[in-house]
């Protein structure tokens, strides 16, 4: 099967094909749009195709397809995990190199080094790496992919004392715009790994392994939870966030405005059913050392409406109860960043308007500092450009088209109280086909400006789509 190139040439599908040990599809086959319609985990799906795409099964194959490529004119996106809420692993036109069948990892555990190909999931590599008494920064969403997640930088669980993911990332094996394999670490090509720690949708090229640091698995994590009125917000952060600052650094504080849990929905049915949760989450390395850090919470005498204290916990439970909240085959969107301004008047900003939420799915959260030092610090040695004392913001979630009018107002609505807040977006989870000005505001400008050096450096020729290529405006449709 043939198909005209962008430079006049005949491409042949199937002489690719015989060159590659995985598969292709091209839009004129009919399993096209399940296959292509499955890369994108939002069950918003964009309105954009490529022309062929391409699912690996070795490095060899990715040489192959990158040459492809090449030779007829295609330029190309990569599909880690698919979960971006825009849909970015599929673009309009071009070669989607489709990573999903690479899920292997080798685990040293006397090293405590761990080196993993892109499609695992949080939650499986937490359990693997559990199994040899060890741990990662994982995220909080338990079938996010590595890919994705460690390109972007990893808003990742026990921030406060691991730092994001991408710090703990020590080397990225990758293929080159120009097909050749290289590894990118601190001594061999710094630039690009430099890159490579928070570059996330505008990566320029194929990241095949991640060589990862890992910790000693915490003895003794646990949760302590708390549920308040929203008509005591105000005072509530305010004694939170207080009370954060004396917290060790291993504890995970986080301030929710979401539905109520059914026992406590009476309560709260002047506030539509909605209230603020407090939750705690410490990885001590003895359940006394636990005890006594999630201990600092109950000095806040605001009256909660229920709690669970020093409830035992593991990566597991923390997978589970994320994937609640943040549950599969749904419509998403999602406004993401970190602040230094005051948390209290964030969430007394955005208070009045989320007990509005059309969708009793929707969530807001940040995530506060804990310690003596800011939640997120600037760091000169990657690309990833987040500084500030709180991290969270707006998960608009829903199940069906016909609500999605009613819940596209409300985030938006949302999204412009919380435009005055932001320090930085987190490039890993805004959406940036409706606003392309995020992509720049998620980094310094000083960064930004390294960022396309390093690009045209290694991608002269511009063969990745990068941030924009191929997600064509709303006014170009």
């Amino acid at each position: 099967m043939t198909q005209i190139s962008k430079k006049g040439a005949i491409m042949n599908w199937d002489s690719l094909r015989k060159q590659i040990h995985g598969t292709i599809a091209i839009p004129s086959e009919p399993d096209f749009t399940t296959i292509r319609e499955s890369m994108v985990w939002n069950n918003i799906k964009p309105d954009r195709s490529p022309d062929v795409i391409v699912t690996v099964k070795n490095d060899e194959d990715i040489i192959k397809a990158i040459k492809f490529a090449q030779e007829n004119g295609l330029k190309v996106v990569v599909h880690g995990g698919g979960h971006t809420w825009c849909g970015l692993a599929v673009r309009q036109g071009g070669m989607t190199i489709d990573l999903s069948e690479l899920n292997e990892s080798k685990i040293d555990p006397v090293s405590q080094k761990a080196v993993i190909q892109p499609l695992i999931s949080n939650r499986e590599l937490a359990r693997r790496l559990g199994e040899h008494g060890l741990a990662f920064p994982i995220g909080h969403c338990p079938t996010v992919k590595a890919s994705g997640y460690l390109l972007n930088g990893g808003m990742s669980w026990n921030m406060g004392q691991w730092g994001p993911a991408c710090l703990s990332v020590e080397a990225v094996e990758f293929v080159t715009a120009q097909g050749e394999k290289i590894i990118a670490s601190d001594k061999e090509h710094p630039e690009l790994f430099w890159a490579a720690r928070g570059c996330g949708p505008g990566m320029f090229a194929v990241a095949t392994k991640f060589h990862l640091k890992c910790y000693p698995l915490p003895k003794s994590i646990m949760s302590s939870t708390y549920f308040y009125s929203l008509d005591n917000l105000r005072e509530v952060v305010e004694k939170v966030v207080s009370l954060g600052w004396t917290m060790p650094d291993f504890v995970e504080l986080s301030i929710f405005l979401i539905k109520a849990p059914p026992e406590l929905a009476e309560q709260c049915k002047k506030h539509n059913g909605k209230l603020c949760m407090i939750t705690a989450v410490a990885f001590a390395n003895t359940h006394e050392e636990g005890i006594a850090a999630l201990k600092i919470l109950e000095k806040n005498d605001v009256r909660c409406l229920s709690k669970v204290l020093n409830e035992p916990s593991n990566f597991e439970k923390l997978s589970d109860a994320s994937g609640a909240t943040w549950p599969e085959h749904h419509r998403n969107l999602c406004e993401n960043q970190c602040s230094k301004a005051n948390p209290t008047e964030i969430l007394m900003a955005l208070r009045d308007k989320f007990i509005e939420a059309p969708s009793a799915k929707s969530v807001i959260v940040f995530c506060q500092s804990t310690g003596q030092q800011n939640l997120l610090r600037p760091q000169t040695n990657m690309a990833l450009s987040m500084d500030g004392q709180s991290y969270g913001g707006i998960w608009s979630i829903w199940e069906k088209s016909k609500e999605d009018a009613a819940n596209y107002k409300w985030h938006n609505e949302c999204t412009s109280i919380l435009k005055k807040f932001t320090s930085e977006h987190y490039i890993g989870e805004t959406d940036i086909v409706q606003d392309r000005s995020r992509v720049q505001q998620s980094y310094s400008s000083e960064k930004w400006k390294k960022l396309e050096q390093i690009r045209k450096q290694y991608d002269p020729n511009g063969l990745f789509f990068g941030f924009f290529g191929g997600i064509p405006r709303e006014k170009d449709l």
